[in-house]
């Protein structure tokens, strides 16, 4: 029986650097995920369909969450924090909007979050 234990111990300890290492970068789906959803949000603007641009822009609310918390860990990555509040806020933004119906100002909105996503991009995105 202590036999086994040490060998589970041993894989254990020996994956370890495997799961750190995968938690270095941002997940690839999650991003991916966003350029998705960003583009169904913006399509939904554009043909004034409320429900899907608000189910849109509450999903990139809750995933800028996730970045902002993958970037919070990091030091050196101060600006993709802000960057993520920033898209954050801009969903909360877009919801607002949506709220009221005005789909140019939710287009404004959605505009700045393409931006603001870019401009994480050309800083963090790997080639």
């Amino acid at each position: 029986m202590t036999g086994k234990r040490s060998l589970a111990a041993w894989l254990l300890l020996a994956a370890t650097p495997m799961v750190l290492g995968a938690q270095d970068e941002l997940d690839t789906d999650l991003m991916q995920a966003i350029e998705d959803t960003n583009k169904s949000l913006a399509s939904h603007i554009a043909l004034q369909q409320g429900d899907g641009a608000r189910a849109d822009a509450q999903e990139l609310t809750a995933m800028f969450a996730k970045v902002e918390a993958f970037y919070a860990g990091k030091p050196e990555a101060a600006d993709a924090v802000n960057l993520a509040q920033q898209s954050q806020a801009l969903g909360a933004e877009i919801l607002k909007h949506l709220g009221t119906k005005d789909y140019a100002a939710a287009t404004a909105s959605a505009t700045t979050l393409s931006r603001t996503c870019k401009t994480c991009h050309n800083f963090y995105k790997k080639s």
